[in-house]
């Protein structure tokens, strides 16, 4: 995906925008949780992704692992990159070891092995939506030539995007160790990610159609993100998928945008529960676009007042 002079400008108009909006979350919370909450102990954080304004939230500079929230760094660096998305690319040797130890530590894959061919684009739906740990470790070698080189620069373009306390050691988020972030900063992330056109794109998919390769035949992948999922009781019309995460250490974790009427809303959760993550995103929404508090009623002009004998005065003089 090779980008024209015009494209180059809208992606630096889009950037610019993007660090205007990073810059303004820092400000406090206005508005008291409106939600019951799984835990006290949770992150939550809403906010204005038109302006940045903070809207709620629940320790949002808790330093805490953010499971496969970290995808949405790799996605983007892959994006950024500029490669051609459509091309194909073969999975090195070398990657052995890493796609073993993902097995054993029961990370989701899609069963990726060395030698099989593979088009960017099919692993980029591959790692967003079902959320194949593998997908996201071969995105990465192929990207930076090393899954340590990359991760240095995931941990560089996260402190140019504002982040103070986040670092990576993986691109998959896997592995907690050295691992982390806050509510913060995954929403200056998850800023960075939403600009991008062709990640929303991936992101916002239902299912897709992985084409056969020469190890596996030809298969259908579903998000997990259940806002994005018409026969699941938190579908919200409105939803944008970004990411979900899950592992013992982080809990369930969510990353989502909403748009409606005007109105852009982002969401980042980490530490919640399964029986609770979605109801929470949900009811967050449904509050920030319908609050009183946010949108409160036009305030209607009072008519203007006739003066005595005005109207007989101007029909006669």
């Amino acid at each position: 995906m090779k980008f024209t002079s015009p494209m180059r400008q809208l992606a630096a108009l889009a950037l610019t925008a993007v660090f205007l909006t990073t810059a303004a979350l820092s400000g406090f919370a206005v508005y008291a949780m409106p939600i019951q909450a799984a835990y006290p102990q949770e992150s939550i954080y809403l906010f204005d992704a038109d302006t940045g304004e903070t809207l709620v939230e629940q320790n949002p500079d808790l330093p805490r692992c953010v499971a496969s929230l970290t995808k949405m760094m790799t996605a983007l660096l892959v994006l950024e990159s500029g490669t051609d998305l459509n091309a194909s690319i073969t999975i090195p040797d070398s990657l052995t070891p890493e796609l073993q130890s993902i097995r054993a530590n029961r990370g989701h894959t899609i069963g990726l092995q060395a030698g099989e061919t593979v088009r960017r684009i099919d692993m980029m739906y591959a790692m967003l939506l079902p959320s194949a740990n593998d997908a996201a470790s071969v995105l990465a070698n192929d990207t930076s030539g090393s899954l340590a080189a990359f991760a240095a620069q995931m941990n560089v373009r996260a402190s140019q995007l504002g982040c103070t306390a986040t670092h990576f050691t993986c691109p998959h988020g896997l592995y907690d160790g050295g691992n982390y972030s806050t509510a913060r900063d995954m929403a200056k992330i998850a800023l960075a990610c939403y600009a991008n056109s062709t990640y929303r794109r991936i992101a916002d998919t239902a299912s897709y159609r992985l084409p056969a390769t020469e190890l596996h035949p030809a298969r259908t992948i579903t998000t997990t993100n259940k806002l994005l999922q018409p026969a699941s009781g938190y579908y919200r019309s409105y939803a944008h998928g970004m990411k979900t995460g899950f592992t013992t250490q982080a809990g369930r974790c969510f990353v989502t945008f909403a748009q409606q009427d005007g109105h852009t809303y982002g969401l980042v959760i980490l530490g919640s529960n399964s029986q609770n993550i979605f109801r929470e995103a949900a009811e967050l929404f449904d509050w920030a676009f319908t609050s009183p508090e946010l949108h409160p009623a036009p305030v209607e002009a009072e008519p203007e007042k006739q003066e005595r004998g005005g109207f007989w005065h101007k029909l006669f003089g």
